[in-house]
């Protein structure tokens, strides 16, 4: 049976204009919207209050850690966190789980591990690895993930994972090239270990434990270098490449004129880089220990306009909580990195980016959603308002305002940076595939729902 959703306003055009609407959902689609619709006979009729619908979020960089390091988080928390922050599809990365999503077979492990437990639609990125290239198989590998529908394939200039180890600036060559010779979307962690690696066994040697010694571990040089170095990678294969979490307005402006010059490169950023700097790491601590490192305020600002000129194609989470405990071991070298953030990204963007004027509203949906979908192959299903898109939603009460309390997160990372701050826009209701999985007065649905969404070429 059909429903019928009336009295909202949804974004149309370009700017920030929106108009009065109605939409009809069936079997999960969208059908028509228009200014007015009558209801077809037995039909079930939902009033919006008047309130903006946006297309459902889609977060493209998480760490749900499902299987093999659920006590930092788990898929059905995770994803109970996005759906309460007008979330409906995440991408989940594949370094964080056990085994790492690097072959088919692990995929399938994976799959079978998640099945039933996620309130949201997932995308999965597969992954390569230094760990990897040790199997003769690797880039067969690579076609068999490609094939099963991955949305592309992570890799790391730098990373302190056992289980998923960087790559060389030789090996990653090899790595783009391959995914070249298949159509793949590589992405890429940029930041140089031959710059941060030397720098860091000093900073240990002295024995610095430091907040500001983690900064200075990973200067804003490790990420340009790397990005110019993936850039040139990316360009002198023919591939499509996508930088994770930038965090330097030197390297947006490196995309930037990438993309000009007829490179088929993209970035995200996220809420933390838009916001603080590394003061607050010195002056907060491990809540903001992430990586990269919080760079600047001028950084700050040139994400945020790199947002707004299309440099940087959408905002991300890098969603990588744990639980208290782990970020206060004594030692920013044992504190956990990451942030928890996957519900709190859309608020962020729809407060500090729309409502506070540094960008539009036809740009929120395009970072928050529409973007992403068809960077990674998922549009129109999702991101769309269009008849026959997955009936993904989000409803937000602009008359009131929200106050982020980590506590109240149903993620397993109650520690977040954004402790205290008051946002423009409350979230009253999230839709997938029309169907309600989050209000604000009955919390999030019991029924998982969420299916994975394969990459269509």
């Amino acid at each position: 049976m059909s429903i019928l959703f009336t009295n909202c306003k949804i974004p149309f055009g370009t700017g920030n204009k929106s108009v009065k609407s109605c939409f009809r959902v069936d079997a999960g689609k969208f059908g028509k919207f228009d200014e007015t619709l009558p209801p077809i006979s037995g039909e079930k009729v939902i009033d919006l209050n008047g309130n903006l619908v946006l297309p459902g979020g889609i977060d493209p960089h998480v760490h749900f850690n499902t299987p093999g390091y659920e006590e930092r988080e788990t898929f059905e928390n995770g994803s109970a966190f996005a759906a309460t922050g007008g979330i409906t599809t995440v991408i989940d990365m594949p370094c964080t789980s056990l085994p790492p999503v690097t072959t088919l077979e692990n995929l399938k492990i994976k799959l079978q591990a998640i099945g039933g437990h996620s309130h949201v639609d997932y995308a999965l990125w597969g992954g390569v690895s230094g760990n990897c290239l040790a199997d003769k198989r690797w880039r067969q590998h690579m076609a068999d993930l490609w094939n099963a529908g991955v949305v592309g394939f992570k890799t790391y200039s730098l990373s302190g994972m056992a289980t998923f180890t960087h790559l060389s600036p030789e090996e990653l060559e090899q790595v783009i090239e391959a995914a070249s010779e298949i159509g793949a979307l590589i992405g890429h962690h940029a930041e140089a270990a031959e710059i941060v690696l030397p720098i860091l066994k000093e900073l240990i040697e002295f024995g610095r434990t430091d907040p500001k010694a983690y900064a200075e571990s990973r200067p804003a040089v490790a990420e340009i270098s790397a990005v110019e170095r993936f850039i040139r990678a990316v360009s002198d294969n023919h591939a499509s490449g996508h930088i994770v979490h930038v965090s330097t307005g030197v390297a947006t402006k490196l995309i930037g004129e990438a993309k000009r010059a007829g490179i088929d490169i993209s970035g995200e950023t996220c809420p933390h880089y838009l916001s603080f700097s590394e003061e607050d790491l010195i002056e907060n601590g491990s809540v903001l220990k992430t990586a990269p490192v919080v760079k600047t305020k001028d950084d700050s600002a040139n994400l945020w306009k790199a947002l707004a000129d299309g440099d940087l194609a959408f905002a991300a989470s890098d969603h990588a909580p744990c639980p208290a405990e782990q970020k206060q071991t004594g030692s920013i070298w044992t504190d956990y990195g990451g942030i928890s953030g996957t519900g709190t990204l859309l608020p962020f963007m729809y407060s500090e980016g729309f409502r506070k004027g540094r960008i539009t509203l036809a740009q929120l949906v395009e970072l928050t959603s529409m973007n992403a979908a068809k960077r990674f192959g998922i549009y129109p299903k999702k991101g769309a308002f269009l008849a026959g898109s997955d009936a993904d939603f989000v409803v937000i009460d602009e008359q009131q305002d929200t106050t982020i309390h980590g506590g109240n997160f149903p993620s397993k990372g109650k520690l977040t940076p954004f402790e205290n701050w008051q946002i423009a826009g409350k979230i009253v209701a999230t839709y997938l595939r029309g169907r309600r999985i989050y209000s604000e007065s009955e919390g999030v649905a019991e029924d998982r729902i969420g299916k994975w969404i394969r990459r269509k070429d």
